[in-house]
């Protein structure tokens, strides 16, 4: 049997198919992980003036049953975290991520049309070492 725990994504905009088939998605290590967090608690510390953000983990657990007496065997892969940017009244505006090999900022930019049809998302790369040009992208962020 294998199962897989996966969250709840309707409020990210996405289902888990969807965020699993990204390219960016691919497992990264612990070490990896806390580097993205760092990278992202950066970003995050200049959008803390009035813009409600939230940092998202990715995880998937695998569990595989065995005949006794062998024991289950189980696997925990982690994902690139994400900053989540929303407006005051609770809708997506952006995402940001990391990315994994370059470490640059991945802003992806929530797009509208007429009658707020869903548009893609804009997406721009930022340097890395550049938290305040990606903060810039983000509407509604005041220096």
């Amino acid at each position: 049997m294998v199962g897989e725990i996966a969250m709840n994504h309707e409020m990210l905009g996405r289902t888990a198919e969807e965020a699993q088939a990204n390219p960016v998605r691919e497992p990264i290590s612990d070490v990896v992980a806390g580097r993205h967090d760092e990278a992202l608690a950066k970003l995050r510390v200049l959008l803390r003036r009035g813009m409600p953000s939230r940092t998202v983990e990715w995880l998937r657990l695998t569990l595989k049953s065995a005949y006794y007496p062998s024991k289950p065997i189980s696997a925990l892969d982690r994902y690139p975290p994400e900053l989540l940017v929303f407006s005051s009244q609770g809708r997506r505006i952006a995402t940001v991520r990391i990315a994994p090999r370059s470490g640059a900022y991945i802003v992806e930019v929530a797009q509208t049309g007429p009658d707020d049809v869903v548009l893609p998302d804009r997406v721009t790369l930022v340097p890395g070492d550049s938290p305040g040009k990606a903060a810039a992208l983000i509407p509604g962020y005041l220096p």
